[in-house]
C-alpha cells in the first residue's frame, strides 16, 4: 500500500500540490497560511526596525548599514522576494478566511457574543489596507526615490546619505505625521494578528486570555515605540545632523 502511494505521488506530483492547494483554501488552511505568513512579515518587521535604530548612532552607523545591505544585493532581494511573496498571500489568506467565517455564520447571532477577536478583527481589514498603502509611500519615498527626490543627497563614495535623507525627510511635519501614524496602525494590526495566532493555534482560554492579549499588545507597541523614535527624534530635534 505504501509503495503504491508512493508511486503514485511520484508519478503525479501535481497531485501533491492540488492537496496542499485545496488544504490552503479550507477554514484551518487559510488560516494556517495567515499565521505563517503573518509571523514572516513580523519577522521582517522587527528586522527592519532594528535597522532603523541606527539612525540614533549616528551618520556613520546608519551609512554604514545601507550600504551593508547595498553590497549583498543577494540577500537584499531574496528578502524582497520572500516579502512580494508573503505579503499578497497574506491578504489572501485573510481575505479567505473573512470569507469562509461569514459563509459558516451566515446569520448573525441573536445575543451579542463577546470573542477575543471581536474589536481587533473589525479593524483589521482597514488597518491593512493602510498599511498596504503605506508600504507602497515607503517603497516611493526611501527605495525609488519617486518622492521628495530633493531630500537625496550623496556621500563622496557615490552612495546616498542615507542619514541625511531620513533626517531632511522627517524635518516635514506632514511626512513625518505619515510614518508615525502608519506604525500605530500597524501596532493594532501586529497587536491582534499575534493574539489571534495563539487563539487559532488553541492557546487560548480563562488562563491564557489576559497574557496573550497583554504580551501581544506589549510587542506591537515595543515595535511601533521603535519605528516612530526616528521621526519624533527629528521632529524634536534629539536626532540632529552633526
Amino acid at each position: 500500500m505504501a509503495d503504491a502511494l508512493d508511486t503514485q505521488l511520484t508519478s503525479h506530483p501535481e497531485g501533491l500540490l492540488a492537496g496542499l492547494f485545496r488544504f490552503a483554501k479550507s477554514s484551518v488552511g487559510s488560516k494556517v497560511v495567515m499565521a505563517i505568513t503573518g509571523v514572516a512579515l513580523w519577522g521582517f518587521v522587527v528586522a527592519h526596525m532594528a535597522g532603523n535604530l541606527n539612525m540614533w548612532a549616528g551618520p556613520d552607523a546608519m551609512n554604514h548599514y545601507a550600504q551593508l545591505l547595498a553590497s549583498n544585493p543577494a540577500l537584499v532581494w531574496l528578502v524582497r522576494g520572500g516579502m512580494l511573496i508573503a505579503f499578497p498571500v497574506h491578504i489572501w489568506a485573510a481575505i479567505r478566511t473573512t470569507r469562509l467565517n461569514q459563509q459558516a455564520r451566515p446569520a448573525a447571532y441573536v445575543h451579542g457574543v463577546k470573542t477575543p477577536a471581536s474589536l481587533g478583527s473589525r479593524t483589521m481589514a482597514i488597518s491593512g489596507l493602510m498599511v498596504g498603502a503605506f508600504v507602497v509611500y515607503h517603497l516611493a519615498h526611501f527605495t525609488l526615490h519617486l518622492t521628495n527626490p530633493g531630500h537625496v543627497t550623496h556621500l563622496a563614495n557615490g552612495s546616498v546619505d542615507v542619514f541625511s535623507m531620513v533626517h531632511r525627510s522627517f524635518s516635514v511635519p506632514w511626512i513625518a505625521g505619515i510614518y508615525i501614524v502608519a506604525q500605530l496602525l500597524l501596532a493594532e494590526h501586529l497587536a491582534h494578528g499575534i493574539s489571534s495566532l495563539f487563539f487559532h493555534l488553541g492557546v487560548w482560554g480563562a488562563a491564557w486570555t489576559p497574557f496573550v492579549g497583554k504580551a501581544a499588545r506589549a510587542i506591537a507597541y515595543a515595535i511601533c515605540l521603535g519605528f516612530i523614535s526616528v521621526p519624533l527624534g527629528v521632529l524634536f530635534g534629539l536626532l540632529r545632523v552633526p
